[in-house]
C-alpha cells in the first residue's frame, strides 16, 4: 500500500505541477495586422537636370564646388533639383502617392544631423567632414531620421505623378576637406 500511496502522491504533485504551467501560458492579447494590396502599379523612374533614369535606381549629379563655399559647419552649397516620376497606364488617376525614405535600409543616414554621410573614405580621395542634405520642393531641410518629415503626398493626374526635390552639400563639423562625396537613400512609394 505504501508503493501505491508514493506513486499516487506523485502522480497528484505532476498533475498540480502541470497544471500551473498552463496557467502561466494562458492567452493574454492579441496582435492584428493589417494591411492594404494597392491595384496602382505605376512606373517609377527618377532624374535630375542630366537626365532621366528608366528605372527607380538613379543618380542625382551634384555639381563640383569649392571647399570655401563649405568653410563653416553648417555652411550649404551646391543646391541640386532631382524628381521622382510615377507613370504608365496602369498608374491609375486619383491614387494618392507618397515618397518615404526608408530609415531601417538607409545606413547612411546620420543620426544626429538627418542627412546622408559621405561614404568615400578619405584613403579612397573622399572629402571629409561633408554631408548631402535633402530638401522639399520649397527648399525646406528634410530630416531623414523622422519618416514623417520625409512624406510628401501627390495624387496622380493624367496617369502620371511627379516628387520634386533638392540635395545640397552641407558642412558638418567644421570646414570640409576637398575630395569625391557619394552617398545614397533607399525609398519607397506607398499608394493610399
Amino acid at each position: 500500500m505504501d508503493i501505491f500511496m508514493k506513486k499516487l502522491s506523485k502522480l497528484a504533485i505532476l498533475a498540480v505541477l502541470s497544471t500551473i504551467g498552463t496557467a502561466a501560458a494562458a492567452e493574454d492579447g492579441t496582435i492584428t495586422f493589417q494591411g492594404t494590396i494597392s491595384d496602382a502599379t505605376c512606373t517609377i523612374t527618377g532624374g535630375d537636370a542630366q537626365g532621366e533614369s528608366e528605372s527607380p535606381d538613379f543618380t542625382v549629379h551634384l555639381p563640383s564646388i569649392s571647399t570655401t563655399a563649405l568653410a563653416t559647419d553648417g555652411q550649404r552649397a551646391g543646391d541640386t533639383p532631382f524628381h521622382i516620376t510615377l507613370s504608365g497606364a496602369n498608374c491609375t488617376n486619383g491614387k494618392v502617392a507618397s515618397v518615404f525614405f526608408e530609415l531601417a535600409q538607409s545606413t547612411n543616414i546620420d543620426a544626429t544631423t538627418g542627412n546622408l554621410k559621405n561614404t568615400v573614405a578619405k584613403a579612397s580621395g573622399g572629402a571629409e567632414k561633408v554631408q548631402v542634405g535633402l530638401l522639399d520642393s520649397s527648399k525646406a531641410k528634410l530630416n531623414l531620421n523622422t519618416a514623417n518629415d520625409s512624406a510628401k503626398t501627390v495624387t496622380v493626374a493624367g496617369n502620371t505623378a511627379r516628387f520634386d526635390y533638392w540635395a545640397q552639400y552641407v558642412a558638418t563639423g567644421g570646414a570640409s576637406t576637398a575630395g569625391q562625396v557619394s552617398t545614397d537613400v533607399v525609398y519607397s512609394i506607398k499608394y493610399q
